[in-house]
């Protein structure tokens, strides 16, 4: 029996939209003053920027926006990858040659083994590959994500409370010293540690640390907007009023069946 033949894939003559995406990119560096003078350094804050934009847009769930915001990743992606090849001499085809090597090699299950079945054994795969197991966690991630992270690895190795009675005690350990520190450099290290055990006991009760501050980030501003359109509605200038009246109308916003406003 005669084996078929497979038909060859033919790559399309026709530019793809993220080769349309990479000639954007260049004109605008040969032909707008801003993206012209832009270097890896100052381009930082963008990228940073508009990975916290997309962030927003997940947890806003609007399909539309969510859009946009992965556009203007993949745009900053491309834009940082032509200012490496402009300032670095690294070319975009080996990054890119690189990147696919790196997570062809990271998916063995996917491309060679085939005994790495669940989710649980490709990441200890993945940590058992790691002669450094912080290796890889960014010194630039935010603090409370990066401690969540280092906090995850040492785990995997056992170094970890088997109850989340442990992290907690260690909060009211934090916390006493933390109080009892007159020195100022050492009040700044014992208010790390206790923001380290806050990470360490969100993580043992399932909740991410970086959404949770976010979230009470944005019921602090919306409380405390509602507080001063009271007070304007009284014809009081906010900065004016004492704190105790602010603290009367923020107890009486907090009411459960408040009305939203």
């Amino acid at each position: 029996m005669k084996k078929k033949k497979h038909r060859s894939i033919k790559k399309s003559n026709k530019n793809s939209k993220l080769d349309d995406l990479l000639v954007l990119v260049r004109t605008l560096r040969r032909k707008c003053p801003w993206d012209r003078i832009q270097t890896l350094k100052s381009f930082k804050s963008n990228a940073i920027e508009e990975a916290y934009e997309f962030v927003e847009a997940v947890e806003g769930n609007e399909k539309d926006k969510l859009a946009e915001e992965v556009g203007d990743l993949l745009f900053v992606a491309i834009f940082g990858a032509l200012i490496c090849e402009q300032e670095r001499g690294i070319r975009i085809k080996s990054m890119i040659a690189a990147t696919i090597k790196k997570y062809q090699e990271k998916h063995p299950h996917v491309f060679k083994r085939k005994d790495l079945k669940s989710a649980e054994a490709v990441l200890e795969f993945w940590q058992r590959s790691k002669k450094d197991i912080f290796k890889g966690i960014p010194r630039s991630l935010p603090s409370m994500h990066a401690a969540r992270l280092i906090q995850e690895r040492a785990a995997k190795l056992g170094f970890d409370w088997p109850e989340k009675s442990g992290p907690m005690n260690k909060i009211n350990e934090e916390l006493s010293e933390l109080r009892t520190t007159t020195a100022k450099n050492r009040t700044f290290e014992e208010f790390g540690d206790l923001l380290f055990a806050c990470v360490n006991y969100a993580r043992h009760i399932k909740i991410d640390p970086e959404r949770a501050l976010h979230k009470a980030n944005q019921k602090f501003i919306k409380r405390f907007r509602s507080v001063i359109t009271e007070l304007q509605k009284q014809g009081k200038e906010p900065h004016k009023v004492s704190l105790e009246e602010m603290d009367r109308l923020w107890d009486e916003i907090k009411k459960p069946g408040k009305p939203k406003r």
